[in-house]
Order: C-alpha cells, then sequence, then structure tokens
C-alpha cells in the first residue's frame, strides 16, 4: 500500500451528550467518627511517651530483646510481606491512569507454486499501538485509591503485629524473670526449713518432741526441691519461646542478661479516648479499610455511566527492510461504550459495596469500642493489683511476726509443732504470691502500653518498606 490514511470512528454527537451528564455524587462515610466516646479516661497518667513503652521502663535487656524480635521474628515478616503485595496493588492501579504504548513486529514468508513455478515472498511489519482510557467519572481513580487505603492499611497491620509482638515478648520476659526470682526464693526457703529441721532434731534428739514433727519437717524441704523443679521446667520452656519470637530456633537464644522484675514507671499519659484513632494503628487500620471501601462504592457507581477510551495505531509494511517506511497506515480511534442492559450485574455491584462500606463502618466503631474498653480495662486491674500487693505486704508483716512468735514459744515448749508448721507455710506462701502479683502488675501495665498504641510509627522494624514508594493520592 502506497501512502498514508488516517482513521477517526467516533460517534461526536454521543460524545457531547454523555459529557453533559451529571457526575455521580459519592457518600463519604468517613468524615465523623461514628460512634459516641467518653470525653476522658478514667486516669489521666502523667508520663508522656515519647518513644516506645520498651524504651521507657528501664530495662536495657528486654530492649535488646524487642529489637531482634522487630528485625527477624518470622510472622512480623510474614506480615511485612503482605504489606509489600497491598503496595503493589496500589501501584497496580495508578498505572492503569496512565496511556499505554505497544510495539509489535511480524515477519512472515509465503512459498507459492502455480502451472509448475514456485514463488517466494516475504513481508515485514512494524508498528506501535497506544491506548488510553479517559476517566470520565473517577472510576479508575476511585479503585486506585482504595487500593492505596488498603496498602496504607497495611502498613497500620504491620505496626500493630510489632506492637503485639513487643507486648507477647514483655510478657514472657518477665514470667521468665518471675520464674528466676521464685526460683531464688525457694532455695532461701528451703534453707530455713533445713535450718528448721536442726532445731527440731535437737528437741527430738533431747524427748521434747515426737517423730512426726521431724518428718513433718523433711516432708516440708522435699516439697521444695520439687517446686524447684517445676520451676526449672517452666523457666526452659519461657526461654524456648523468646527464642522463636526473636528468629532463632528454641535453645539457641543468647540471653543479654538475667531478667529481673522491674519497679514500674510513672502512669503514661492516657489522653482521650479520640486519640486512639491515630495512636493506635489496629483501629487506625480499621479506619482505613472503611476509607477504600467508600471508594469502591464510588467505583461502582461511575462503573454504570459511559466509559471512553481512545486508541491509535501506527503500522508499516515492505517485503524488503529498506522499503518499510515508504508505505504505512496510521489510524485513531475514539470508543464509547455505555451499558444498556448487563441483567443487574452493576447494580448488584454497587448493593454488594455499599454493603462492604456500612461492614467496614460498624467495624471500625466496634474496634473504638474496644479500643476505650482495653484502656479501662487494663488501668483498672493495674489499680486494683496495687492494692492487692500492698495488702500481701501487710499480710507478709503479720505472718512474719506471727511466725517468729511461735517459733519462740515453740523453743520454750509451750507451742506445739503444727502452729510453727502453719505458720510458715502462710510466710512463705505469701513471699511467692507477691512474686507472682508483681509479675501480674507488669503484665496490666504493658497491656496498658498496647492498648494505648504508640505515638510514633514502631522503628526497627526489618520489613515492610517497598522498594519503590506508593503513588501518592490527590485527594
Amino acid at each position: 500500500m502506497t501512502g498514508s490514511t488516517l482513521s477517526l470512528t467516533v460517534s461526536w454527537p454521543l460524545f457531547f451528550l454523555v459529557l453533559s451528564a451529571c457526575t455521580p455524587a459519592i457518600q463519604n462515610h468517613v468524615d465523623n467518627v461514628p460512634v459516641s466516646l467518653p470525653t476522658s479516661f478514667s486516669q489521666p497518667g502523667g508520663q508522656e511517651a515519647g518513644k516506645p513503652w520498651w524504651q521507657l521502663i528501664g530495662d536495657p535487656n528486654l530492649q535488646l530483646l524487642i529489637d531482634q524480635a522487630l528485625a527477624k521474628n518470622q510472622n512480623l515478616l510474614a506480615v511485612g510481606e503482605r504489606l509489600k503485595q497491598a503496595e503493589a496493588l496500589a501501584r497496580k492501579a495508578g498505572a492503569d491512569l496512565a496511556p499505554t504504548l505497544e510495539a509489535k513486529s511480524l515477519i512472515g514468508s509465503t512459498r507459492t507454486r502455480n502451472d509448475g513455478a514456485t514463488d517466494n515472498s516475504n513481508n515485514l511489519t512494524i508498528g506501535v499501538r497506544a491506548a488510553y482510557e479517559i476517566d470520565l467519572w473517577g472510576r479508575m481513580k476511585a479503585l486506585q485509591d482504595a487500593d492505596l487505603f488498603n496498602a496504607h492499611a497495611s502498613r497500620e497491620d504491620l505496626q500493630s503485629a510489632a506492637l503485639s509482638l513487643a507486648a507477647q515478648l514483655a510478657n514472657i520476659w518477665y514470667r521468665l524473670a518471675a520464674s528466676h526470682s521464685q526460683t531464688e526464693l525457694l532455695h532461701k526457703q528451703q534453707e530455713v526449713n533445713r535450718m528448721g529441721l536442726d532445731l527440731i532434731q535437737l528437741r527430738f534428739n533431747a524427748g521434747q518432741t515426737g517423730i512426726a514433727d521431724v518428718l513433718q519437717q523433711k516432708q516440708l524441704i522435699e516439697e521444695k526441691t520439687g517446686e524447684l523443679a517445676q520451676q526449672r521446667s517452666t523457666a526452659k520452656i519461657l526461654e524456648y519461646q523468646l527464642a522463636i519470637l526473636t528468629g532463632v530456633a528454641p535453645g539457641m537464644l543468647e540471653m543479654p542478661g538475667p531478667p529481673r522484675l522491674i519497679k514500674l514507671p510513672p502512669l503514661p499519659a492516657t489522653g482521650v479516648p479520640l486519640d486512639l484513632l491515630t495512636h493506635r494503628p489496629d483501629v487506625h487500620s480499621r479506619y482505613l479499610a472503611l476509607q477504600a471501601a467508600d471508594r469502591r462504592v464510588a467505583a461502582a457507581i461511575a462503573d454504570r455511566y459511559p466509559q471512553l477510551s481512545i486508541s491509535a495505531d501506527l503500522n508499516t509494511s515492505a517485503s524488503k527492510v529498506r522499503d518499510l517506511f515508504d508505505n504505512w497506515f496510521a489510524s485513531i480511534a475514539a470508543n464509547i461504550i455505555a451499558p444498556l442492559i448487563d441483567g443487574g450485574t452493576r447494580q448488584a455491584e454497587l448493593d454488594r459495596t455499599s454493603a462492604l462500606a456500612q461492614e467496614k463502618l460498624y467495624s471500625y466503631g466496634e474496634a473504638l469500642f474496644t479500643a476505650v474498653e482495653e484502656v479501662e480495662a487494663a488501668l483498672v486491674q493495674e489499680k486494683e493489683q496495687q492494692s492487692l500487693i500492698n495488702s500481701l505486704d501487710l499480710q507478709l508483716d503479720l505472718a512474719t511476726r506471727t511466725l517468729q512468735t511461735v517459733r519462740d514459744r515453740y523453743k520454750q515448749g509451750t507451742e506445739d509443732y503444727q502452729r510453727v508448721l502453719q505458720a510458715i507455710l502462710s510466710q512463705q506462701g505469701l513471699q511467692r504470691s507477691l512474686v507472682s502479683e508483681h509479675q501480674q502488675l507488669i503484665s496490666y501495665r504493658i497491656d496498658l502500653y498496647r492498648a494505648l498504641g504508640g505515638q510514633n510509627p514502631v522503628e526497627g522494624i526489618g520489613i515492610g518498606q517497598s522498594q519503590q514508594p506508593i503513588i501518592s493520592s490527590t485527594n
């Protein structure tokens, strides 16, 4: 073919008719908080959290373990990979807004035979094709925004997983510290009980008491031996759990130092319940998921309107390479596709996305309620736990004084051994209860830290940062 041809296929009257249509209004569900929240928490606290809580409590060994877990924990790495998937989908959705350009080439050879003669011919074709869909009603932009919100929600999910991991690791760390404290206490109690056995043995040798007293004291000593075995087992299992959380195989974790129960710092500043929207990544993730669902409703509405796309082709062909650009063909076309009858498919999709957005709205409201409940529960538990510890301190003081009194009376022969044994069991039980309840107090504080979330992103997460930036929303 010689020369050139320019082809334009579009129904211009229909095009202007479509442009005159009204742009659909999009309902926005996320302008306001969907539920009523209290104006303040029951306790305001005082310590401002300028950095993650585990950097504020004064336990450098715990901080080292958490830093390692944030970089190597397998579950956290998996959540980070899900973030990368969401970021890639956002970039993919954004690419639909840009024109596409494709190149094509064809090399063909034809061999024919006619009246005994054979003829060979070659054909070379080179061309490019460009296509672009004009986003008249914002459908593609809405889909891009939805994926963008989902990507940001995945980033918040990574932050939430990091905070949960830190809390889980800290709880295990202080359970291990309590186990070590219980072991030290059991050794001390066993030594005290051995000294008591020496006294009873002397009285037995002097005929001042019966063999039953000696046997009961020996049983008490042996009871501590059994409890020590349980503590060794508990400690080893907790060390295995710490290893897994920090990304190493059980038995291969190098402990940064011996765990110790700590004295808690002042109560953190709780702020107001509405702050949880930005401070808690799990709540903010629900908020972003609601926005994503809202944009998909917008896309479903826009999908009911006509779509306009433009395409252009440029092709050249010849039997020889040097003749390729002597003959060429160019075309440009504008295509409008308007839905007429689809059996209710688009309306069904609009109903589905609208219901999904409403579901996300309720889910977001429930997340806010749950966040407030978790903060208040942690506050009241810590407050009452401190009251319990104060009571146990007083009980221990009374039990120690009682034991001293009945032990002196036993030495004087005016008190039987059963009263002494009862006082020993009471005192030693209270000593062990204090260790357990102190660890529980720390656990409640960790729950409070986790419930309050964090004002700054968790640093040190070794995964989840995309090598390519997410396309920013222009809304």
